[in-house]
C-alpha cells in the first residue's frame, strides 16, 4: 500500500457491529487512522539505506533456549545471519509500503566503516554520499532472550531486544530506538518451521518479523481503531446512522446537528456525541471536543455517559498531537 504523504489524516468507515447496552444502546464503528512514525522524517528524505552494524558483536553470545526440560545452547546459530534477516524484514516492509522512492539494503556489507559508536559530521556525510541515501538506519544490537522452543507443547515464545540508530542527511543529530518484542508461535506454526529439530528456520522467521515490526513503527502507518456512537430508534437518528454506514458523514452530521437542540436532553446528548464522531471523521478534533463537552453537560446524572465523553476527549487530545507530527 502506497501512503500519500500529502494527506496526514484519513478515515475509512468499514463496518458497524452489533450494539450493546450500557445506559443506552451504542454502536461500534471500525475506522483506519494514520499514526506518525517514531521519528519525524523530513519531507526531502526519500531514499533510505539499511545496515546491520552489530556494534556490540552479538555472536560473542551463544544462542540459548529452553525446550521444556533443559536449557540448551546452539552454537550453530549465528547472530550475524539473524541480524541480516532482520534487516531483510525491515527492507521488505519499507519496499512494500512505498513510503521511500528507493530502499537500499546493505546488510553487513559495510561493516568496518564505523570503528566508533558515534559519528562525526564528516563521517555521516561520507556515508550518505557512498550509499546515495538521505536516511540511514543501523541495526546496532540484536539478542534473543527467554526463548521457549519445542514441538511438544501448544506454543513457542521468542523474545528479542534490538537497538537501532536513525540518521538524516543535513541533521546533526542521530536518533536511537530500543525495541523489545515477543512473538508467540502456536504448535502448528512452529512445526512448519522446525524440521528434524532444526530451529534455525523458526529463528530466521522471527528475526524477519522483528524487522518488519520496526518498519511499521518507523514510518507513518495505518491502524484500525474502534469508535463508539449512540444508536436510537428515532427515525431521524436511524436515517443519520444510515448515512454514516455509507461513509457520508456530512449528511449524517446535518441530521445529528438538528437533533442536538432536541427538547429531549437524552436524545440531544446522543446527537452531540455523534457530532463529535462526525467532526473527527472530517479531521476537526477541536470541534469534536467542543461537542463532547456539550454532550457531557446535558447528562450530569449519567455517570457512564460522562465517562464515555471523558474517554473520547482523551483520545482526541492524543490525535491532535498526531496531527501536528503528521503535518
Amino acid at each position: 500500500m502506497h501512503l500519500n504523504r500529502h494527506i496526514p489524516f484519513l478515515f475509512a468507515f468499514i463496518l458497524t457491529l452489533t450494539s450493546c447496552s450500557i445506559t443506552d444502546k451504542i454502536g461500534i464503528v471500525q475506522i483506519e487512522i494514520m499514526k506518525p512514525g517514531i521519528v519525524n522524517i523530513p519531507y526531502h528524505a526519500d531514499t533510505i539505506a539499511i545496515f546491520n552494524r552489530d556494534f556490540y558483536k552479538s555472536d560473542t553470545c551463544k544462542f540459548e533456549y529452553f525446550n521444556g526440560l533443559n536449557a540448551n545452547k546452539d552454537t550453530t546459530v549465528k547472530y550475524r545471519n539473524l541480524l541480516n534477516s532482520c534487516a531483510d524484514g525491515l527492507a521488505k516492509t519499507l519496499e512494500n509500503e512505498g513510503y521511500f522512492k528507493k530502499v537500499y539494503n546493505f546488510r553487513d556489507s559495510l561493516n568496518g566503516l564505523w570503528p566508533n559508536e558515534q559519528f562525526s559530521a564528516e563521517q555521516k556525510e561520507e556515508l550518505f554520499k557512498k550509499t546515495r541515501s538521505n536516511v540511514w538506519v543501523l541495526l546496532d544490537y540484536f539478542h534473543f532472550y527467554q526463548n521457549w522452543i519445542g514441538t511438544h507443547w501448544d506454543y513457542n515464545t521468542i523474545a528479542a531486544q534490538l537497538s537501532w540508530t536513525i540518521a538524516f542527511r543535513n541533521d546533526t543529530l542521530s536518533y536511537f530506538y530500543n525495541q523489545s518484542d515477543t512473538l508467540i508461535y502456536d504448535n502448528a506454526q512452529a512445526n512448519t518451521l522446525i524440521k528434524d529439530g532444526n530451529i534455525k528456520p523458526l529463528l530466521k522467521n522471527a528475526a524477519e518479523t522483528f524487522g518488519q515490526s520496526f518498519g511499521s513503527k518507523l514510518i507513518p502507518s495505518w491502524i484500525s481503531v474502534d469508535r463508539m456512537y449512540y444508536k436510537s430508534a428515532n427515525p431521524n437518528m436511524l436515517k443519520a446512522e444510515s448515512f454514516a454506514r455509507e461513509n457520508n458523514w456530512l449528511k449524517a452530521a446535518e441530521i445529528w446537528n438538528r437533533m442536538t437542540v432536541s427538547k429531549n436532553k437524552k436524545m440531544a446528548a446522543k446527537a452531540c456525541y455523534n457530532m463529535a464522531l462526525a467532526c473527527e471523521m472530517e479531521g476537526k478534533p477541536d470541534l469534536s471536543i467542543d461537542w463532547l463537552i456539550h454532550s457531557y453537560k446535558l447528562t450530569r446524572k449519567n455517570v457512564e455517559h460522562q465517562f464515555n465523553c471523558k474517554r473520547y476527549i482523551n483520545i482526541l487530545a492524543l490525535r491532535k498531537k498526531d496531527f501536528e507530527r503528521l503535518n
